[in-house]
């Protein structure tokens, strides 16, 4: 049977790929999408979805899960879930992240129910994308190892999401496995013992991964037992900088250097604020605990001192690597290198040459815009937990 070319394809069903539909959903599109083709691809089965599974608090305050979703939208019932539900008891609060990650895999669920009211819309789970091809006729193809095609559309979307980078030290685990609490015999084995326990990073994995050691642990641990190797100033969150990005003002990214928190003052022509960077909540107490001396089991070693981990239990907190997705031209010659995939400002794909593939769109994690999150400068991805809150989602489906 002849495949039917759908509109859109989107590689990836995590939580960036959320937010196409529901970026379609609050410019009252989605219908349009789905009738005219919109199909989703997953590797994993429908009941594994298990994104953002962490024993941590999140970043984001509760409201900032919700703000995407539109209350008059087709998706208007994720609102009202007791997932949902569980998030708007303290809005303005930190949440647990497994709480949110509930709320998503809600947000999942819907999304995949409601395409099976379309002809040409599908979500497929335990699916496998070897490689996009791009033939000369503009459609794009998704094939599995063997060849075979999966879906067909007119544009793609890569939302395949990124793998944590592991340490170069031998005996290295990620903070993300430490954080599913896949690691707990070694952690506690580690703190008993009394050795040095190394966590790389200074981001909020890093810092939440070390609150996680006190909370389980910490009446094991002795002054220093921690160390955290940082490579760059720690940024912590300005709430100054969430209200202006809101308002649509413009200035510095969304951290600061150290312990300050002054906003700092909008230049004529300045990038739109990145309203999510830097530490809050409790990875920022911890932070500043450290920094003053008041948490004296952990050291912070800032750049010029921080040497090699080469403790028996060192947890790399050191980002995400793009997972791989080859793009293929008509000739199957990779339209860009492989790994990380560069996005310019309205989220299309760019080939070798640094030009827009036509059709072709990227988000979330493991696609880099030159302009940095959220058009606020820098060189790493918007974290796509907060990619449907943001403006990446909207430019791209204004192009379909």
């Amino acid at each position: 049977m002849q495949l039917r070319a759908a509109r859109l394809q989107v590689v990836g069903f995590g939580p960036a790929a959320l937010g196409i539909p529901i970026a379609a959903d609050r410019a009252g599109l989605l219908d349009d999408l789905m009738r005219e083709g919109c199909v989703f691809i997953d590797r994993r089965a429908r009941g594994e979805w298990r994104s953002l599974d962490y024993d941590i608090r999140s970043n984001s305050v509760a409201g900032d899960f919700l703000e995407g979703l539109s209350p008059d939208g087709r998706l208007r019932t994720v609102l009202r879930s007791p997932e949902a539900r569980a998030l708007q008891e303290a809005p303005d609060q930190p949440v647990a992240l497994r709480v949110a990650a509930r709320f998503l895999a809600r947000a999942a669920r819907e999304i995949a129910d409601y395409t099976v009211r379309f002809d040409g819309a599908h979500t497929h789970f335990s699916a496998a994308v070897d490689h996009l091809r791009r033939d000369a006729d503009g459609l794009f193809h998704s094939r599995d190892a063997r060849g075979r095609t999966l879906a067909l559309s007119r544009s793609a979307v890569i939302a395949v999401g990124a793998r944590p980078r592991a340490g170069a030290a031998p005996r290295t685990v990620t903070s993300e496995a430490v954080l599913r609490r896949e690691c707990d015999a070694r952690c506690e084995a580690a703190a008993a013992a009394g050795v040095t326990i190394d966590v790389l990073g200074g981001s909020h994995s890093a810092f939440s991964t070390v609150g996680l050691l006190l909370r389980e642990w910490g009446h094991l641990l002795r002054p220093g037992q921690i160390r955290v190797h940082t490579r760059s100033e720690v940024l912590v969150y300005r709430p100054q900088a969430r209200a202006a990005a809101v308002d649509g003002r413009t200035g510095a990214a969304g951290g600061t250097p150290g312990p300050g928190s002054a906003l700092a003052t909008a230049a004529p022509g300045a990038r739109p604020l990145h309203r999510f960077a830097g530490l809050r909540g409790e990875s920022e107490a911890l932070y500043r605990a450290v920094r003053c001396g008041a948490e004296p089991r952990v050291r912070l070693l800032h750049p010029e001192e921080a040497g090699p981990a080469v403790s028996p239990l060192t947890i790399a907190a050191t980002g995400y690597r793009a997972r791989r997705l080859p793009v293929l031209d008509a000739c199957g010659e990779p339209l860009f290198p492989p790994g990380e995939a560069a996005v310019d400002d309205e989220g299309r794909v760019l080939d070798g040459r640094g030009r827009p593939v036509p059709g072709l769109f990227g988000i979330g994690l493991g696609h880099c815009s030159p302009a940095g999150p959220e058009g606020g400068g820098g060189d790493y991805p918007m974290a796509a937990v907060n990619i449907f809150h943001g403006r990446t989602a909207d430019r791209i489906t204004a192009q379909l």
